[in-house]
């Protein structure tokens, strides 16, 4: 008997449930939903519009069994108000959709030949699509499809849900490696289908390498007969030799010439500078300019132009329309050592770990005296054995004892850069006093006047990193720099090369720092000169004091006897009116004592303000907001100087009270009032006499006490050493965000001084303003990290490549023996607005008479030479595109047959033809 079976142990399948392409559908679905692909949105492309605007990019990922599919929405972002303008595409066909718009629009063809990093997709290129989407794996570089259930997988999952999504926006899958650009695709309209195909031939037939051959292919293709006459565009590119000129490296105080002078030959070209800065320029040997002859043929019909293998009509002297293409590779010098600078931001290694401790020349007090003999010496004698002791520093220790790869006479020779008055047996570079005194442009960058002594120690440091002995000899000019300061200090010698006045926040910090070196030795001059002056004094009056002596002991036998009413006591309220006024400065006009009509109102002799750098503010901005502002040593922090103030008038005005102190320091809170006769009357402002007012208190806790007794509120010594340490405590990345902006302020103006000497400020004077502004920016950025300018240093590179573009575009024209410099310029002009293109003929508009260029002919004239010495080898590619559209004007369903598209690239042997041929599914 057969053992019963169990259908229980059986597996059984679930066909209800929902496929893996079911799912993957329903997914791709809500994403196109999401992104409104049924809108059929936009006007006609203008010509070559597609290569000129911005594109839109979004990406969603999608999971598929082990794979991450990647979906890519392309969008051209063209510009409103031509959307707005433009009319509305004459046709009352419906089922016209911008798909089919694109690829018959001949205008957005061809594209520029040259590619750069911000090209548009293949796609667009190829086709002339405003709007796809690609389907292709997250990491298409290694797990790429590469077999044919993939391809329809994805292909047939996309075509479903196009029709369900009802979407007007072709989809594309990519297939095979990345790096072959191949996709295939389909765009869905009411009643039509497009599909999308691409094959590349690495041999191609000889008849598929001609517009014959090609229009066969084409007709082959067709699902139906078309009355109309098929479109034809065409393009043939050319190249020229590269243009390569020489133009060596230029290291400023490097001594002798550079390797790669001397290795390389060919022409050299020097760069004229007029104002020296310590900059390297140049560019390297492999700098070169490529050019490209482009000669299109927007539209023909097919039964106009032949093309064979036997005979052409497409030959640069037929062509309606040629235009040159420019594409420079060129490395500049001075771009390399801005890079190179940018990694000192990362170095935190302090200054003395390169140049050893003690590197600034002092010693301390250890080393002077036992310290043991503190405790028992007379700080009076102490301080003239200091006084005696005291000897001038000498430059010669100045670079001496300090390890580094530079020489001694090295460092001595970048010393007279920067301080030309200290050495004037080396300088060559005076500083231009009227300059410094100019008043800096508070809205440009934030860094130093041009050609100061912070630009030049900036440009210094990283030219130093990048050729004169990288870090090891920037951390030996900094301490050599510290040195000369401190030699300056100690002689009460002002620092050159800075802008006069009190520190200003509107420069870099490195500048105020130096600013307020100045500040302290300044009034360390004036303090001196002013005790020196108190001492002759002094010296005086002990000397007639001497004579009065004298005369008393001669009349000791006289005697006078004082009244009673002298020598009665004064009452303290007497005593104190009688003080006698000190540190008087001049009287107020005519203004008088409230309380003394009879006695005049002096202003007093006050201390002078006090510096502070950016740092300084901020630090007492931090430690405000810490105390709070009910605090008292917060009240005391903003009230010194205040304090001082009311002292000195009180030591001037003995009998005056707040009332007077206001009218004098702040007339706006000596208000005018109308009295209850009508009378005017003067009282204190409400701010005075709000009870608690900080004004109040400091006049109540304010003695009368002159400038000459007060204590200083801004001690020169002593912030003149906290500049020094300041200085000479930073470390790498310190330095290096301390000095960046200048740098990179300086190089600009170096690149300006080239571009004048070549007369060529005008061509990139907006690039230039950019450039600036963005600096501007940064420069004011208010961030405690290192300024992030890798960006600008993009831009500072590719204007230096804009500018060995135009030096071999004009070797290229032919000048100065073939073609003007006006010529020239208004050439690369529309090269530089054209995206590297100039067009050299253009016979709808009369290009012959158009592009004269002096005596030498036009441009077309010049190129056409050096094209037809070997004019098939030049040949690198051709392109055709042909076109067939069907009848536009039907309105009925079925009865437009829909674009077709082909475009054939040829490069050499190699053919890729890329199809885009539509089918009616009326009755499919």
């Amino acid at each position: 008997m057969a053992e019963e079976i169990d259908d229980n142990e059986f597996y059984r399948e679930n066909f209800s449930a929902d496929s893996d392409w079911e799912v993957f559908n329903a997914q791709l679905g809500e994403l196109l939903q999401k992104w409104e692909v049924a809108v059929d949105v936009g006007v006609p492309l203008q010509p070559e519009e597609l290569f000129r605007c911005k594109w839109k990019v979004k990406s969603e990922t999608l999971n598929m069994l082990r794979n991450v599919i990647a979906v890519d929405y392309y969008e051209a972002q063209l510009p409103q108000g031509q959307q707005q303008a433009a009319e509305a595409p004459v046709s009352n066909c419906l089922q016209r959709t911008n798909c089919h718009h694109d690829l018959m629009c001949s205008g957005n063809s061809f594209g520029p030949p040259i590619r750069n990093s911000s090209e548009l997709h293949t796609l667009a290129r190829i086709y002339g699509l405003r709007r796809f989407i690609v389907l292709h794996p997250v990491n298409a570089a290694s797990n790429y499809m590469k077999s044919t259930s993939e391809f329809n997988f994805f292909l047939s999952a996309a075509a479903v849900v196009a029709a369900e999504v009802s979407s007007v926006v072709p989809i594309f899958v990519q297939i095979y490696d990345p790096k072959w650009n191949f996709y295939t695709g389909v765009a869905l309209a009411p009643a039509l289908r497009t599909n999308f195909r691409l094959i590349g031939l690495e041999q191609a037939p000889p008849e598929c390498r001609y517009l014959m051959g090609l229009l066969t292919l084409f007709h082959d293709k067709l699902p139906a007969s078309y009355a109309q006459d098929a479109r034809v565009s065409v393009r043939n590119t050319y190249s020229l030799d590269a243009v390569r000129i020489r133009v060596p490296l230029y290291v400023p105080f490097a001594h002798g010439p550079s390797s790669e002078d001397i290795a390389i030959d060919g022409d050299v070209e020097r760069l004229d500078v007029q104002q020296f800065y310590a900059l390297p320029h140049g560019y390297a040997p492999e700098s070169c300019t490529e050019s490209y002859l482009v000669y299109t043929w927007p539209e023909l019909s097919e039964t106009v132009a032949f093309d064979s293998e036997m005979r052409t009509d497409f030959v640069p002297s037929k062509a309606p329309l040629g235009k040159i293409y420019l594409s420079v590779e060129a490395s500049s010098y001075l771009s390399c050592c801005l890079r190179d600078y940018q990694a000192v931001g990362k170095v935190t290694r302090t200054l003395d770990s390169y140049v050893g401790r003690n590197f600034s020349g002092t010693r301390s007090g250890a080393e002077h005296t036992n310290p043991l003999d503190k405790l028992t010496e007379h700080k009076l004698t102490t301080r003239r054995q200091q006084q005696q002791n005291y000897e001038l520093p000498s430059q010669s220790g100045l670079t001496k004892r300090l390890p580094g790869p530079m020489t001694a006479s090295e460092l001595a020779e970048l010393l007279a850069y920067l301080f030309p008055d200290m050495h004037p047996e080396l300088a060559l570079f005076p500083y231009d006093k009227h300059s410094l005194k100019d008043k800096f442009d508070p809205m440009r960058i934030k860094s130093a006047v041009a050609d100061s002594l912070v630009c030049r120690l900036s440009s210094l440091l990283s030219t130093c990193h990048a050729h004169l002995g990288g870090v090891e000899g920037m951390a030996q000019l900094w301490a050599v720099f510290t040195r000369q300061l401190r030699l300056l200090w100690d002689n009460s010698l002002s620092v050159p090369g800075i802008a006069p006045g009190f520190p200003d926040t509107r420069t870099c910090l490195l500048h105020q720092k130096l600013q307020m070196l100045n500040v302290c030795v300044e009034r360390r001059v004036q303090r001196e000169a002013l005790g020196k002056r108190k001492q002759q004094q002094k010296q005086i009056e002990l000397s007639e004091d001497e004579d009065e002596d004298e005369d008393e002991e001669e009349d000791e036998s006289e005697f006078y006897d004082c009244d009673e009413a002298t020598s009665a006591s004064v009452s303290p309220t007497k005593a104190v009116l009688n003080l006698k006024p000190e540190g008087r400065l001049k009287r107020l006009g005519d203004e008088r004592l409230l309380d003394e009509p009879d006695e005049f109102l002096y202003i007093p002799e006050t201390q002078e303000p006090v510096p502070k750098t950016e740092d300084q503010l901020h630090d007492d901005a931090e430690v405000m907001l810490k105390l709070g502002p009910g605090s008292d040593l917060s009240t005391q922090m903003m009230c010194t100087s205040l304090m001082s103030d009311m002292e000195a008038f009180k030591a001037a005005n003995p009998r005056g009270k707040m009332e007077d102190f206001i009218r004098w320091y702040s007339p706006k809170d000596w208000e005018e009032v109308q009295h209850d006769g009508g009378e005017p009357k003067h009282q204190l402002s409400v701010r005075m006499t709000t009870e608690g007012n900080t004004w109040q208190k400091v006049w109540q806790r304010a003695q009368a006490v002159p400038i000459a007794r007060q204590r200083r509120l801004f001690d020169d010594t002593n912030e003149a050493l906290k500049v020094l340490h300041y200085l000479e405590t930073r470390n790498m990345s310190e330095i290096y965000g301390l000095t960046i902006i200048p740098t990179l302020h300086t190089a600009i103006l170096k690149l300006i001084d080239i571009y004048s000497n070549a007369h060529v400020e005008d061509l990139f004077a907006p690039h230039i303003e950019q450039l600036l502004g963005d600096l501007c920016r940064l420069s004011r950025s208010h961030s405690n990290d290192q300024p992030n300018v890798r960006v600008l240093l993009d831009e500072l590179a590719e204007l230096e490549r804009r500018f060995y573009q135009y030096k071999c575009f004009e070797r290229l024209a032919g000048y100065p023996k073939r073609s003007s410099l006006e010529e020239v310029k208004r050439q690369f002009d529309e090269i530089l607005r054209n995206e590297n293109s100039c067009t050299i003929v253009d016979k709808k508009r009369g290009a012959a008479g158009d592009m004269t260029m002096g005596s030498g002919g036009s441009l077309y004239d010049i190129l056409s030479p050096k094209l037809e010495q070997d004019i098939s080898n030049r040949l690198i590619s051709k392109d055709y595109v042909i076109r067939l559209d069907g009848d536009t004007q039907s309105s009925e369903k079925g009865l437009y047959l829909g674009p077709q598209f082909m475009r054939a690239i040829i490069t050499g042997d190699k053919l890729r033809l890329c199809g885009a041929f539509t089918e009616s599914t009326t009755f499919v």
